[in-house]
């Protein structure tokens, strides 16, 4: 059992539906930022939905913190938080509207 930053690495975490290209070739994230996500971001991914049970007081801690984000209430406390918040936010559906118009003569 592999622990990173007190989380549990659960294996490689990848989002082809929202960066097909990887989190490092996105330009959303550092180097450092889209290795620690490729590294934690199946756990982190398994908690924040409850498929899985915290095993330790980091893990318990960044289940309250998505309860609070749910709720609009809290900021992130740590690097992970604050990464898994940054992707929450880029992976979050954003509605597009376009100004094609129709005009009568």
């Amino acid at each position: 059992m592999k622990l990173i930053h007190g989380f549990i690495a659960e294996g490689p975490f990848y989002d082809d539906a929202h960066f097909p290209r990887g989190f490092s070739k996105s330009g959303n994230f550092t180097i450092a930022e889209s290795e620690l996500l490729t590294q934690v971001g199946k756990r982190l991914f398994m908690l924040e939905q409850g498929f899985s049970k915290p095993k330790n007081g980091v893990e318990e801690q960044f289940v309250q913190f998505c309860k609070a984000q749910h709720e609009g209430a809290l900021e992130g406390q740590n690097k992970v938080e604050l990464l898994w918040q940054k992707y929450k936010k880029l992976t979050k559906f954003q509605p597009f509207h376009s100004l094609n118009g129709h005009t009568s003569n």
